[in-house]
């Protein structure tokens, strides 16, 4: 039986569990006081006796509030920095002495444990999954987005709503801080799908999406165009990497369907946008092309690494970048 004074706020959509977190604060802190609320994160849990912080009764007042941030810990990313790990195994087994406090906490203590993605691995994140009362903050789906953005924007048209979801990769964080600026940029009459070319800068996917598109289409000086573009806002190696990931996964894509994988099976595996996966399936007559590209985009990448290139390395990236794209429909 879930406890109504644990609480587990967890899941991607970081807006609105924002939003809830700082209503829960604010609420309690006008019932009950600043001064029975307690934060606590990686850094100050240093400093504190957990299992102390969590069984001490409230002493003035009727209720007391504990927020810990990111507890239950995420799992730990493979770029993430050494010195994070070290920084954690500082902490005296913090997520145990929680975990044997849990059940022993005074029903006047309020716990709040925030985790956007916590290791669900560790027994903390199982035991609150049991005890605790759930709020799960998950992304929105295409037509609940579509209808958050006309709420928050109603003079936007239809086109220009289509154009800011793919321009975001509907990244409802990204999203909320692009419909402020389009607030104030268009006070008065619609938002049209050109406003929101002008302002919404599209993200490195959205852009090489548009790029690789061209390219599974074999429509090589629209590549070549889209390609300059966004040279002139990205590094040349990171837009080459998104490429060629790209691109794999275009193969990957049609080597499952050539197979008889579902549809939906292939986008699960392979956790490509339904969207963008419409758009591979329609160009699959072209994969042929696309593994001689790809292909040809891999012995580029080999010789950039090994020297084989002479000059400077991001002409010559850039450069044979540009050559492979402009002969695509010459082999």
């Amino acid at each position: 039986m879930p406890r109504s004074n644990i609480v587990f706020f967890t899941g991607s959509n970081h807006i609105f569990l924002r939003r809830d977190l700082d209503a829960w604060i604010d609420i309690f802190s006008k019932k009950y006081g600043e001064y029975n609320i307690s934060r606590l994160d990686r850094e100050n849990l240093l400093k504190t006796n957990i299992q102390s912080e969590l069984l001490t009764p409230v002493f003035l007042g009727e209720k007391r509030l504990i927020v810990l941030e990111n507890i239950p810990f995420a799992t730990r990313e493979k770029d993430e920095p050494e010195n994070t790990e070290e920084v954690l195994t500082k902490i005296p087994d913090t997520e145990s002495r929680i975990l044997e406090a849990l059940d022993r906490i005074p029903e006047t203590t309020v716990v709040l444990f925030i985790s956007t993605e916590p290791d669900k691995r560790k027994s903390l994140y199982k035991k609150l999954l049991e005890v605790a009362t759930l709020k799960q903050y998950e992304k929105l789906e295409w037509n609940a987005l579509r209808e958050y953005i006309h709420k928050k924007l109603p003079h936007i048209d239809v086109t220009a709503v289509a154009r800011l979801m793919e321009y975001t990769w509907e990244d409802i964080n990204r999203i909320e801080s692009e419909i402020d600026k389009l607030a104030l940029y268009k006070q008065n009459g619609w938002i049209t799908e050109a406003d929101i070319k002008f302002i919404v800068m599209p993200n490195i996917e959205t852009s090489v999406f548009t790029l690789t598109d061209s390219l599974f289409l074999l429509e090589s000086s629209t590549a070549h165009r889209e390609l300059m573009s966004i040279l002139d806002t990205h590094n040349v190696h990171y837009v080459f990497a998104t490429i060629l990931s790209t691109l794999r996964t275009f193969l990957y894509a049609g080597k499952l369907l050539i197979s008889h994988y579902e549809g939906d099976t292939v986008q699960s595996l392979l956790k490509i946008h339904p969207y963008a996966f419409e758009k591979m399936r329609k160009n699959m007559k072209h994969r042929e092309r696309i593994q001689k590209l790809f292909s040809e985009f891999v012995l580029l990448d080999k010789r950039i690494k090994t020297g084989e290139w002479i000059g400077d390395g991001d002409e010559s990236l850039k450069f044979g970048i540009e050559k492979a794209i402009l002969c695509l429909q010459k082999n």
